[in-house]
């Protein structure tokens, strides 16, 4: 995992992160086959939003997450499920041991080919890999607008949001597929302002700037809100495989 000063902020923000993120919509139950018997590895899973779903669909679920606050906050709300501690790039199980390995809006943090080789390590013949991001469409003027407040343009360690994956040459990986589904989040001011502060573009910011953020952010949600909502749209994406028999 990337240590460049933004992978690793997400723990001082880890009960908002939990609190304000979004959840996979019902609607991402569709992108699975049944859970149910299957032993699935999560990858930098955070505070746990994804796993919640996937223990909810029958999954039994281990998850890897590098910083202790986050798996914190996760161990908490899902006290049955195996946490450990580790990175992408060296996961602490055995070979050909899950069924299936889900990343959500994480591997853009990771380094490749390694981590790509890791997931290819654990998973038994036939599994499954999705890659998966679940934020804000990017086809909407007026939300891209307000996503790039979160960010600073002259910031060298932004990294490109990771909705697909790009798998290696070397067989590891095969019949890859691209998934997309559209969703709406309603949100107020607040929550908007809240669910912000938890991106890294936000976390590396000056206090100063932050607050300078908030504001504009407040401003212009008011401007186009209706009864104090928003209705955001939203885009869950990303790339599902199979592993190929060894």
């Amino acid at each position: 995992m990337a240590y460049d000063g933004r992978g690793l902020k997400f723990g001082s923000v880890a009960e908002q992160y939990d609190r304000f993120r979004p959840s996979p919509p019902p609607e991402a139950a569709s992108i699975f086959a049944d859970l149910h018997g299957v032993e699935l590895l999560e990858v930098a899973a955070g505070t746990g939003l994804w796993t919640r779903f996937l223990l909810q669909l029958g999954a039994s679920v281990t998850i890897v997450e590098p910083d202790d606050e986050m798996r914190a906050v996760l161990e908490r709300r899902s006290p049955g499920v195996r946490a450990l501690s580790g990175t992408a790039e060296m996961l602490p199980v055995a070979d050909s041991s899950f069924d299936a390995v889900v990343v959500s809006s994480a591997w853009h943090w990771f380094e490749q080919p390694r981590a790509t080789r890791e997931m290819a390590r654990v998973l038994g013949d036939n599994g499954k890999l999705y890659v998966l991001w679940n934020g804000f469409s990017r086809d909407v003027a007026w939300l891209e607008r307000l996503t790039e407040l979160r960010e600073n343009p002259n910031d060298v360690n932004a990294r490109a949001r990771g909705w697909k994956a790009t798998f290696l040459d070397d067989g590891e990986f095969v019949d890859a597929r691209e998934i997309e589904l559209h969703w709406v989040w309603p949100r107020t001011a607040d929550q908007l302002i809240s669910v912000f502060g938890t991106y890294s573009g936000a976390l590396v910011k000056s206090d100063e700037d932050r607050l300078a953020m908030q504001e504009e952010l407040r401003r212009r949600v008011e401007g186009i809100a209706v009864g104090s909502v928003v209705d955001v749209p939203m885009t869950l994406r990303g790339t599902v495989a199979t592993r190929s028999v060894r």
